[in-house]
């Protein structure tokens, strides 16, 4: 019994104080005090109620624009966004600060936290993606504008991550290509691959599949353009022979590097 009624004070209570806060919130959004509201977002965002800071700084912004708090609030909203996992909006304010603020203390930081975000709201990597590419340019700046900042050897790791996304994004797409036996599409494709992304771990399969890729187009081609296209598929093959010389994949190539051959003896006398 005694506990029972402790719990229902214990709700009585709790729900005093949220219709408290209901009130207050109220209260301050019917207000015409800027400065109140800017407060309050404070407060909100200190309590970490962050959609309601956001909500009061939102509303403000308009009229906060060349007041002394106005950079201070910028950089909480940025904040906020990012507490909040809205990494597309976090990475916009933050670049916002840190192009209206450049000379501030925490500039440095809202660069790097741009392009940060950006990476956070990088999608799978079969998906579009333009905000790898664009994280990492960001993060190029970052390192151009802050050569001596002690993040600059995380900001280089995030670029490898972010390219080996990219690599792994065009790798598929030539694969994909090879699957619908577009085989001269598959080759242009496995060779961007080998091309943009050298440092890739996709680079000696991308060689292997653009033997193959090389091979099935020479032998569907017209007879007069075969031999031009079975000698692609030999150099495309001693290409990943020199990268690779203990590639798994050169015994796997073994019949196709014969019968490009034999048909070559046969058609260069």
């Amino acid at each position: 019994m005694i506990f029972r009624k402790l719990t229902y004070c214990a709700l009585f209570f709790a729900v005093l104080a949220l219709s408290g806060c209901k009130s207050e919130y109220r209260t301050i959004q019917k207000s015409q005090d800027v400065e109140a509201k800017y407060a309050y977002g404070v407060k909100m965002f200190e309590q970490g109620r962050y959609s309601r800071a956001l909500s009061m700084f939102e509303e403000i912004q308009p009229f906060m624009r060349g007041r002394e708090n106005f950079g201070n609030m910028t950089y909480t909203m940025a904040t906020a966004y990012f507490r909040s996992q809205d990494y597309f909006m976090a990475a916009n304010v933050f670049q916002n600060y840190a192009r209206l603020f450049p000379n501030s203390e925490r500039t440095e930081e809202a660069f790097f936290m741009a392009a940060y975000c950006m990476m956070l709201d990088v999608p799978y990597y079969k998906l579009d993606q333009t905000n790898a590419t664009n994280a990492i340019r960001q993060f190029q700046l970052f390192i151009n504008y802050y050569s001596s900042s002690p993040k600059v050897q995380e900001a280089n790791e995030h670029i490898d991550m972010l390219r080996q996304q990219l690599a792994r994004k065009a790798f598929a797409l030539a694969n994909n290509y090879y699957r619908r036996r577009l085989y001269i599409s598959a080759s242009i494709s496995f060779k961007n691959v080998m091309r943009d992304f050298p440092e890739t771990q996709f680079r000696e399969e991308a060689m292997f599949m653009n033997v193959k890729s090389l091979f099935y187009y020479a032998q569907n081609s017209v007879s007069d353009r075969q031999v031009e296209r079975f000698m692609d598929t030999v150099e495309a093959y001693e290409q990943l022979e020199r990268s690779f010389p203990e590639s798994q994949y050169l015994s796997q190539l073994r019949t196709y590097i014969t019968r490009t051959n034999q048909f070559l003896e046969r058609n260069n006398s």
